[in-house]
């Protein structure tokens, strides 16, 4: 048996020795630095290896002399608040000022103290928290400067609001990742907006300022948005009355002695057979219901009782010799629905406007 198996049986694994063990080992050597001695699987040879010689041997990493991170955070937020005073000054206000502000704090955390969010619970649900409420302040500047600036009310210059704008974008995007990187912590962003809109409306009922002034200001808009859509409504319903008795008066100008009820019931029971039927509702064009009483006073006249139509109009019609006057539009429909031609006429899908008239015993109705 050879030497190294032997000392194997023995308990005791050769230098060389690969079983699963052996090379867990050396590798954590290998990533310790601790390794320095010896080496047979030739792991200090790769010269790629960070702190391997050329000698194949290990070096002691070497320390870093660089300036520590807290002062590298004080350097880039001292750095950002300059240049946020500056575009200050050059745009007349503080907005600037706080999203660059804001971005190099949150920098500095992601950069060189994500272990302390990480390692002290506290300050990761504050550092939520946080981000949360600086993503949604960044929104809602983003919307009041997109406003300003394509309405034309920003004070500044439109190349210097427009550059304002793309940077508070590209800023935005980038801190909509940092937040959704850290969605596992607690609270999330539904939490933090459904507790906004809480605290909010107890602020202001209680009368805390300003709370309460934007909800007096929003209540009054409310209430002035619903009077002016009252008043419209209002206003149309008054508009439709008098068009309808304009057209009411010209149906009689034109010499069509039919009420204008029996119009409005007509019109009513023709679109609910319509509905009956499984068709559309037709419209009642007033143009059509004008050429509705010239047929109508023409079918009256001795001889003019014919399907010749109105002439020049490419119309569908229904014309009618009721046996009274008086007879009620419910009788008229029947009428009608009785006759295969009409009933047609009635129920033709390729309508879409009708127009109806009544002169007497004389009833027409046109299609178009």
């Amino acid at each position: 048996m050879p030497v190294d198996d032997r000392e194997y049986v023995r308990g005791s694994h050769p230098p060389t020795c690969s079983c699963a063990d052996c090379t867990n080992r050396r590798l954590r050597r290998f990533r310790d630095g601790t390794n320095a001695s010896f080496d047979p699987l030739g792991f200090g040879k790769n010269p790629r290896a960070k702190g391997s010689s050329s000698s194949g041997g290990w070096k002691v990493p070497s320390t870093d002399f660089g300036p520590p991170h807290w002062l590298k955070a004080l350097l880039l937020v001292f750095a950002a608040s300059v240049i946020g005073l500056i575009v200050s000054a050059l745009a007349r206000s503080y907005v600037p000022f706080w999203p660059v502000f804001g971005f190099s704090i949150f920098y500095s955390i992601e950069r060189w103290f994500y272990y302390l969010t990480r390692r002290h619970r506290a300050l990761g649900k504050l550092y939520r928290v946080l981000m949360n409420l600086s993503l949604l302040a960044l929104l809602g500047l983003l919307v009041w400067l997109a406003v300003k600036l394509f309405s034309h009310q920003l004070a500044q210059p439109p190349l210097l609001g427009s550059l304002m704008l793309l940077s508070g974008v590209a800023l935005f995007v980038w801190m909509a990742k940092v937040v959704s990187k850290n969605s596992w912590r607690w609270p999330s962003m539904k939490l933090t907006v459904f507790s906004l809109i809480c605290l909010f409306l107890v602020f202001s009922f209680a009368g805390v300022q300003p709370m309460a002034d934007y909800t007096e200001v929003a209540t009054r808009r409310i209430a002035t948005f619903v009077s002016e859509q009252q008043i419209r409504a209002e206003a149309r319903r008054v508009a439709e009355e008098n068009r309808r008795a304009t057209e009411e008066a010209e149906m009689r100008a034109a010499g069509v002695a039919s009420e204008y009820a029996f119009y409005q019931q007509y019109a009513a029971l023709f679109n609910e057979f319509r509905a009956e039927n499984g068709r559309q509702p037709l419209v009642f064009d007033p143009a059509l219901n004008q050429l509705a009483g010239q047929r109508a006073i023409e079918i009256s006249q001795p001889g003019g009782f014919s399907h010749e139509g109105i002439q020049g109009y490419n119309l569908g019609e229904n014309i009618a010799m009721m046996a009274y006057s008086s007879d009620s539009p419910t009788s008229l429909i029947r009428l009608w629905a009785n006759s295969p031609g009409h009933r047609s006429n009635m129920l033709s899908p390729d309508y879409s406007r009708t127009g109806f008239a009544k002169n007497g015993r004389y009833a027409v109705q046109l299609f178009g």
